[in-house]
């Protein structure tokens, strides 16, 4: 039996490829950011303390990925079609799902978990520091469980709900670990939880080993707890391959109004059909949905808690500064234009009567519209429920208008073919990315403290409006005429 169960194994691990049986990229963003996070707390933490913020940050690390497409790959075998012809009873299918996910979170957790252990304070022993790294993998293994189950549940019956989940998600995660921790010093010398309670957040579960006192229980319990989650992955239904989702109803009506405007006012005729193939097949493509959308929560979390407890000058700067620098993620974005579940359709845009530059100029403005616009419509409702009503009637057309200009900027050096035709697993990462990224950050910082500085009467605001427009105007005739 457990041959054939290695075998499954394998042809698991290999529908992938072999570039992706060992995430190396992944492993080393883990571990880069376990060292730094890790080497700035150590000091100021208790053993106990430490362990559960290494811990915190590791199933963080595990989870981001596991809610997203590599969940979906443990889920949805892409082997499926071939398993089927094989002489394998479903117990063995079972198994092999439940040891890939017990690999891949494994895998995903060492990384970070070696570097905390590591950069562990001088109370460590080596068996503590072992430790460490083994209560962080049952850990990563519980939540890996866990997340493959919503994956099973949501991803076909509520689709709208997981993409949400991992908004709140990945929010959580990039604020954290940016703001949190500047909060450790309040709660790093403590030895012990003060309350039992405390136990009911896993990772201070996992981390009772290290609490002053005895733990011996808690710690039992959190074994069986991951026993339990590894064997319930046996109980979970064969998926086969994902199936294409039909897209909903609600969110057709939603974007209708938005669509019509951007049609009738911004579209030009020989623009129509790349831009109505594109709004509407963004949002049935998972990977763009998965990779693109839980980006919106980043903004967002940062401008709730940012503004929260400032006043005056400073809230009005700190609320500037967000609007425009959010469009530092756009780059992202348009290098997922180009994938697609149905790249083999490409021939539609390849055939098409129509030159390469309206194609293009069509997509940019289905992307605006799909994304860009209820971005910016987000930031403003969130922005006006903190009290920022003259800053968002003032900066967000503004920002709106400069993260366009941004997008149309980047367009040739992130978009590297026609929409929608290359495969989910080639989408192009250039190793200059890092270099566009800074610059962008850097700029948009700039202009956001221009803009929260002298933008600060509504006839300043109105001119700057509308010489971004003329701008965008500009840029669009260019792009049909072929001039940039």
């Amino acid at each position: 039996m457990w041959n054939r169960v290695a075998i499954l194994l394998r042809a698991r691990f290999g529908a992938r490829g072999a570039a992706e049986t060992i995430p190396i990229s992944a492993l080393f963003l883990h571990a880069s950011v376990a060292g730094f996070l890790c080497g700035v707390v150590r000091d100021a933490l208790s053993p106990w303390t430490y362990a559960a913020f290494a811990l915190s940050l590791s199933s963080a690390l595990v989870a981001l990925p596991l809610l997203g497409e590599f969940g979906a790959l443990l889920v949805h075998d892409e082997a499926d079609a071939w398993v089927r012809t094989l002489p394998v009873s479903d117990l063995e299918q079972r198994l092999a799902r439940a040891l890939h996910v017990l690999i891949a979170a494994a895998t995903q957790a060492a990384s970070s978990l070696v570097v905390a252990a590591l950069f562990a304070p001088s109370s460590f022993g080596v068996l503590e520091r072992g430790l460490l790294v083994a209560e962080g993998l049952a850990l990563a293994v519980t939540v890996a469980s866990v997340l493959v189950w919503l994956q099973s549940l949501l991803a076909t019956r509520a689709a709208t709900l997981l993409v949400l989940l991992q908004t709140l998600l990945f929010g959580s995660v990039i604020v954290g670990a940016v703001a949190g921790v500047r909060f450790v010093r309040g709660f790093g010398t403590s030895e012990a939880p003060q309350s039992l309670a405390a136990f009911a957040f896993p990772p201070a579960l996992f981390s009772a080993p290290f609490a002053r006192g005895d733990f011996a229980v808690w710690t039992a319990l959190a074994w069986a707890v991951t026993v339990a989650a590894l064997a319930s992955l046996l109980a979970l239904p064969n998926a086969g391959v994902e199936a294409p989702r039909r897209k909903r109803a609600w969110s057709a009506l939603l974007f209708l109004p938005l669509r019509t405007l951007a049609l009738k006012t911004w579209v030009r005729r020989e623009e129509r059909a790349s831009f109505e193939l594109v709004f509407d097949a963004l949002s049935s493509e998972r990977e763009f949905v998965m990779r693109s959308y839980p980006l919106i929560g980043v903004p967002l979390a940062f401008l709730a808690l940012g503004v929260r407890g400032e006043h005056g000058a400073a809230r009005d700067g700190l609320a500037a500064l967000l609007l425009f620098t959010t469009a530092t993620y756009l780059p992202v974005l348009l290098a997922q234009l180009v994938v697609s579940r149905s790249h083999r359709a490409r021939w539609i845009l390849d055939t098409a009567p129509t030159a390469r530059r309206a194609i293009d100029n069509g997509a940019f403005k289905a992307l605006v519209a799909r994304f860009v616009v209820p971005l910016y419509c987000l930031l403003t409702a969130l922005a006006i429920a903190q009290g920022e009503l003259w800053s968002s009637l003032r900066l967000v057309p503004i920002a709106f208008l400069v993260a366009v200009a941004v997008m149309r900027g980047v367009w040739s050096f992130c978009v590297h073919d026609v929409p929608l035709s290359n495969p989910p697993d080639h989408v192009e990462a250039k190793l200059q990315w890092s270099n566009l990224l800074g610059t962008l950050g850097v700029l948009l910082t700039i202009v956001a403290v221009l803009a929260w500085r002298f933008v600060d009467r509504a006839w300043i605001a109105a001119v700057v409006v509308a010489a971004l427009a003329l701008l965008e105007w500009t840029t669009d005739r260019a792009w049909r005429r072929g001039e940039s």
